[in-house]
């Protein structure tokens, strides 16, 4: 992964994790708590409207973690996709997504080569139903990779009718948790 093993974390489900008790504010929990498409999440709750910046993207193998929480055999072929997710210039949070090819159909192939829209909101585009699953949050040790250091990170797998699904883990930036303050309490 980008962001190395995630085996190497700490993951806690979304359901059993205390916010609070994390030091993690209301509106920054509600963001990592997110189940449905989070870049429609912050754009209708606090005015983002993101832009994807495609760093990498190729037929990668899933590794064992992954392919256990995607439902695939260890070793099969994935598209590995790494994006950043931008605001006005500024990285919000990095992305990761595992998708198994065996569910990635050849339209959607090619809007992904495009890499001008994020992966949930491709699914909810082409029409199709979106679920998430075992929603998970971790914070990254500071000893992590720079700028990831310390930063607070979720992982999921979407599963949308087709058949479609994908291993996604976010990594946010402090400057998230800036614009998402300061516009919690201008939405307020």
């Amino acid at each position: 992964m980008f962001f190395g093993p995630l085996e190497s974390l700490a993951w806690t489900p979304v359901r059993q994790w205390r916010p609070e008790e994390a030091g993690v504010e209301r509106d920054a929990a509600a963001v990592l708590a997110a189940t449905g498409s989070l870049t429609r999440f912050l754009e209708r709750h606090y005015g983002m409207r993101l832009e994807v910046r495609l760093h990498d993207q190729f037929v990668d193998r899933a590794a064992g973690a992954e392919a256990a929480l995607l439902g695939c055999a260890a070793g099969s072929p994935a598209l590995r996709r790494r994006v950043s997710l931008m605001f006005r210039g500024s990285v919000m949070f990095d992305a990761e997504s595992v998708l198994p090819l065996d569910g990635v159909h050849g339209e959607l192939m090619q809007e992904l080569q495009e890499g001008e829209k994020p992966l949930g909101n491709l699914l909810l585009d082409r029409g199709l139903s979106l679920s998430r699953s075992d929603l998970s949050v971790a914070r990254l040790p500071e000893d992590a990779k720079a700028p990831w250091a310390g930063c607070w990170a979720r992982r999921s797998v979407l599963r949308s009718a087709s058949g479609t699904r994908a291993l996604v883990v976010e990594v946010f930036h402090d400057a998230m948790w800036q614009r998402v303050a300061r516009m919690g309490r201008r939405y307020r």
